[in-house]
């Protein structure tokens, strides 16, 4: 009865603790989440007034672009002298704004704001001097969202243009009193009361600008802790901060709502930081212990009462049971266990009688199978064996002893592994039989062996140890006889030795056909060359001396005839370059890719002055090749991209790189005629035109240059392309070893 009252009161116990931990959980976890529906509304709230803070900010935009007219009107009257720009006169005359003239150090060089005079921006905020750095060589009008300024604190909008020489950034400041009314406060404050309806665990909240002001009271003054973790969140990652106060039984939680724009310089990031009160939750802990433990109090009354009125019906059964079950225990499975009263002890009895009878089935096919594998061992064809561990056989299959010339029928006793074995490899496989059995792993191991007749013979050995209740108690494993295997290495030895023959007379043989073909190269140069410059003289001579007494159409033929000699001239010379690729060795060096990108399309459009194309060149990695030749490749896709793009009303190229799994892939794409995708197969071969040469000019094997060169470096390259709409060349360079 006492181990019963144990059992039940203990299982009573353990769902009582189960459940106080389970609602101790479910208890932490709500306000977990609730924390979390806290923050998420913080940040959704504030990402929302900001949106709509932005489109009020940019309405004032129009009003300051007309009003940089008027001052950069007065800049450029000065010469570009901002010391002779009467700056409160152009104040009055824009309506207000104070004006900024910002040098190329990012310090406020004048102004009409005296206050803000020799304000250095690379000292009071990094990340926007280096936005003034980024804009200060383009042109337009650089808009900002109003913030306060750097000083007083004020509202303020901003906006910037950069002067024609670039030698100045204008800045323009607007201070309207309808800032304050649209600005944050009013809406930041509501959306601080609504969580602190929602969460009652949330004490206070104090939400911190970029400028480590507090919003709406400016003048409160961060404590060093404040500072320091608003420094933290600023210079390094902005990400959700935990600072735990058990003292104060409190949590503070820093979240950073990120509102950077990169199309405005002002941060307008908001830092939330957000104090729990954790006593809120210990109390709630607490009494729930309680109720708790006044419950467990109840079970151990209760639990005692049912077990003393239950064990005495329950006990005698469970002892006969028992007793059936130590007897099968023991090794008697033909024993049957005896009939006993209730429900779920006949049933557990009537199972344990199937298990037993299952038991003895799996003990019936796990010998079956042993025999058979045993039959199997005995069947096969390579010699299987076991060994103690000095070495001595205790098992051998039939092959085994075929193997080394013995009787099968013989005796295992006085039969060692090592009396087999040649003098010379018998200290390895001593080392070998070591190694083993300390537990290391080894490969195969090709030993000499004798047999029963004197005869020697190789031996593959595969051996590993065998162990008993984790004890290592000798050696298992398998030999072949190797020696067919060693004819065929001979054999292969030999093979290859001819095919080093075959090789050195194929590549000899093409090394001639290789010399054969530059010396062809050059007889077809300088034998078809010689004609046409023979006829382009002749020409030119008749159009000179003559050319007064042709008739119109005459002179046409002439000037014809001189355009068909230079097309033949520039398609002998993209031959030759196309054969020479066959053989010109590659000069590998790395290659910065954006100042020979920009030298080829300088060049292309010098070639082509009627063709007004907008090239457009992103930062480039750089690559690994030959630079004459990765010159040419982009020579010729530029050089195509724009002739195709130039009937284009806004004919634009853009030369850049994307990234796959295979590493960086660059691309030439334009906007110009395209092509059907089903030609894509055709287009790199040579002479392959996709439309005629009267429309648009070209020898027709620039793309198979490009082509044959990509592939020489061991890349790719393939097009993508859609009539009407322009196509892209990608290609890839293998990165360097």
């Amino acid at each position: 009865m006492g181990i019963l009252f144990i059992i039940i009161v203990t299982a009573l116990l353990a769902g009582i603790w189960a459940n106080y931990e389970s609602s101790k959980s479910n208890l932490e976890a709500n306000a977990h989440r609730l924390h979390v529906i806290t923050e998420s509304h913080l940040n959704n709230s504030f990402r929302m007034i900001d949106a709509g803070l932005t489109i009020y900010d940019n309405t004032f935009n129009e009003d300051m672009q007309d009003a940089f007219v008027i001052v950069m009107e007065e800049y450029n009257q000065t010469g570009g002298d901002p010391s002779r720009m009467d700056l409160e006169s152009l104040k009055t005359r824009i309506g207000g704004m104070d004006i900024y003239i910002i040098n190329n150090l990012s310090i406020i060089q004048h102004t009409t704001k005296s206050s803000e005079l020799s304000l250095d921006f690379s000292i009071v905020s990094p990340e926007f001097h280096q936005w003034l750095q980024n804009i200060r060589n383009t042109s337009g009008f650089y808009p900002d969202l109003v913030c306060q300024n750097h000083v007083e604190g004020i509202l303020t909008k901003y906006s910037y243009m950069p002067t024609p020489d670039h030698h100045y950034i204008i800045e323009l400041g607007l201070v309207s009193d309808k800032f304050a009314g649209e600005r944050m406060v009013v809406q930041y404050s509501n959306v601080v009361d609504d969580i602190k309806a929602f969460n009652p665990y949330l004490e206070d909240v104090l939400l911190f600008q970029s400028q480590k002001r507090l919003v709406y009271n400016t003048s409160y003054i961060p404590t060093p802790e404040e500072s320091s973790m608003l420094d933290a969140l600023l210079k390094e990652n902005r990400t959700t901060r935990v600072v735990k106060g058990p003292e104060l039984h409190k949590t503070i939680i820093w979240i950073p709502v990120d509102l950077r724009n990169p199309d405005y310089p002002a941060d307008m990031s908001i830092f939330a930081k957000l104090t729990y009160n954790d006593s809120i939750l210990s109390e709630e802990l607490t009494q729930m212990g309680f109720i708790h433990g006044f419950t467990a109090i109840l079970v151990l009354l209760m639990g005692g009462l049912i077990a003393f009125m239950v064990s005495r019906r329950i006990s005698k059964p469970i002892e006969q049971f028992t007793a059936d079950v130590d007897a099968i225990a023991a090794g008697d499975l033909n024993h049957t266990i005896r009939p006993v009263h209730g429900y779920e002890l006949s049933n557990l009895a009537e199972k344990t009688g199937v298990m037993v009878e299952r038991l003895k089935e799996q003990i019936r096919k796990r010998e079956a199978s042993e025999q058979r594998f045993m039959d199997l061992v005995q069947l096969l064809p390579v010699g299987v064996f076991e060994s103690d561990l000095d070495g001595n056989i205790t098992f051998a299959n039939p092959a085994a002893f075929e193997l080394f010339g013995a009787n099968f029928n013989k005796s295992f006793q006085g039969i060692n592994i090592f009396s087999s074995i040649c003098p010379q490899d018998l200290d390895r496989a001593k080392e070998m039989f070591n190694v083993i059995l300390h537990g290391q792993k080894t490969v195969g191991s090709e030993f000499t062996c004798l047999r029963k007749d004197g005869d020697t013979f190789p031996i593959l050995a595969y051996v590993a140890s065998r162990s008993e209740n984790g004890v290592v108690i000798g050696a298992r494993g398998s030999v072949v006889d190797v020696t067919r295997l060693k004819q065929v290495e001979a054999e292969v030895r030999l093979l290859n030795v001819d095919l080093e023959k075959r090789v050195a007379q194929r590549t000899f043989e093409l090394e001639e056909a290789t010399s054969e073909l530059k010396a062809f190269t050059y007889s077809v140069s300088h034998d078809l060359k010689a004609p046409l410059r023979a006829i382009d003289g002749f020409s030119t001579i008749l159009s000179m001396k003559a050319g007064s007494r042709l008739e119109p159409k005459e002179r046409e033929y002439l000037e014809k005839i001189r355009q068909t000699v230079l097309h033949m001239n520039d398609l002998i010379e993209s031959l030759l370059l196309l054969s020479h690729l066959n053989w010109q060795e590659l000069k590998y060096e790395e290659i910065s890719l954006n100042p020979l990108i920009s030298d080829v399309v300088s060049s292309v459009l010098e070639q082509n002055p009627d063709h007004k194309v907008s090239v457009i060149i992103y930062d480039l990695p750089p690559c690994y090749g030959d630079k004459t030749m990765i010159q040419q490749v982009f020579m010729n896709l530029i050089s195509n991209a724009v002739k195709f793009s130039r009937k284009r009303s806004d004919p634009r190229v853009e030369i850049g790189t994307v990234k796959d799994h295979a590493g960086t892939v660059y691309y030439v794409k334009d906007n110009g005629i395209g092509f059907e995708m089903r030609l894509s197969g055709q287009i790199f071969k040579p002479f392959m035109r996709l439309v005629r040469t009267d429309q648009f000019e070209g020898s027709g094997v620039g793309l198979a240059t490009v082509h044959r060169i990509i592939r020489r470096h061991g890349g790719k390259i393939w097009v993508e392309s859609t009539p009407g709409e322009g196509t892209t060349f990608y290609f890839t360079f293998p990165p360097r070893e």
